[in-house]
């Protein structure tokens, strides 16, 4: 089967994963980037053409679809100039720097007919797929609280970068997947360390009705944690991203307790636990193999993701 003509804007630390990717599953031909140097290394190593300018490489490649991994501030410009010449595009998260450049976005799609996909990457996490699974089989029961943690690592090299719009959005859209609902109210603290950053780390609050998320995220901690833990009225799981373990703890059922310390440890390890069997798999190959098989099948007003990408922005 022919292999789509493929092109990636943006080859930082995330767009350099985008081509390694793409160069095992699609026909990957040419990449573009402000940094010259950057965008060179990149693609001689993979084989590929090099454009400093992305509307040139789109317009000579004749490509087919694009990923488009710049700072969140040039998504807005780029993609739709992409939209535009009917180009099936994905976008990594967050769609756009805030909710009115997210719709003209939206609009744009919708104005061009042309797959449009924001690459919220954990939603292709094999351990994510499980608990939503386990989550809609009622093993947990009613869900209460989703506290998830994602810390560590350096902040980004673009100026006035936002934990909270970079990283904590990966976990607004996860407990919006698990719930299948959107939170009524939100709450966000953000804390600025460095000076060239907007905030470099934040708790976000989230109300769902019953079910309250809370998201703990920063690039100060010095340990790269991405955690999330589940607790129901009839179990809880721990939940690791990097590691796609999850473990299952069912409720611990007529429970006597006088008060000692030591019988309070004996009953923490009466609770039944499971650690449930993940097929391992990278997250953003299932993306970028998703986005690629929408394009071949997806009908001509086909638009994946966008409106969750935009429910997460606002």
């Amino acid at each position: 089967m022919k292999k789509i003509r493929v092109g990636v804007i943006g080859v930082g630390n995330m767009g350099r994963n985008h081509v390694r990717v793409y160069s095992k599953i699609a026909n990957l031909v040419a990449v573009s980037d402000i940094d010259e140097e950057l965008g060179k290394e990149i693609a001689k190593k993979f084989n590929l053409n090099f454009y400093k300018n992305y509307k040139q490489m789109i317009e000579q490649e004749k490509l087919e679809a694009v990923s488009v991994v710049a700072p969140t501030f040039l998504h807005k410009s780029i993609v739709l100039y992409c939209l535009s010449k009917s180009l099936p595009t994905l976008v990594e998260k967050p769609i756009a720097i805030n909710i009115l450049q997210a719709k003209e976005i939206m609009e744009c799609a919708k104005k061009y007919a042309t797959l449009l996909m924001v690459g919220h990457v954990e939603r292709f996490n094999p351990v994510i797929i499980k608990l939503k699974k386990i989550i809609d089989e009622g093993r947990l029961g009613k869900i209460i609280s989703l506290v998830a943690i994602r810390v560590g690592i350096n902040p980004p090299n673009p100026a006035a970068s936002d934990v909270a719009l970079d990283l904590g959005i990966h976990d607004v859209d996860v407990f919006n997947y698990l719930l299948g609902k959107f939170p009524k109210k939100k709450k966000v603290i953000k804390t600025k360390l460095f000076s060239k950053n907007t905030a470099d780390s934040s708790i976000l609050l989230l109300e769902y009705g019953e079910a309250t998320g809370i998201i703990q995220t920063n690039w100060i901690t010095p340990v790269k944690l991405r955690k999330l833990f589940v607790s129901g009225t009839e179990g809880y799981v721990e939940l690791d991203y990097i590691q796609q373990k999850l473990v299952l703890h069912d409720k611990i059922l007529n429970i006597k307790f006088n008060g000692s310390f030591y019988e309070l440890l004996s009953i923490s390890d009466q609770a039944p636990r499971k650690e449930v069997y993940i097929s391992k798999k990278e997250p953003l190959k299932e993306e970028l193999l998703y986005f690629l098989s929408n394009i071949k099948n997806r009908e001509s007003n086909n638009i994946v993701d966008s409106i969750e990408a935009l429910k997460v922005v606002s």
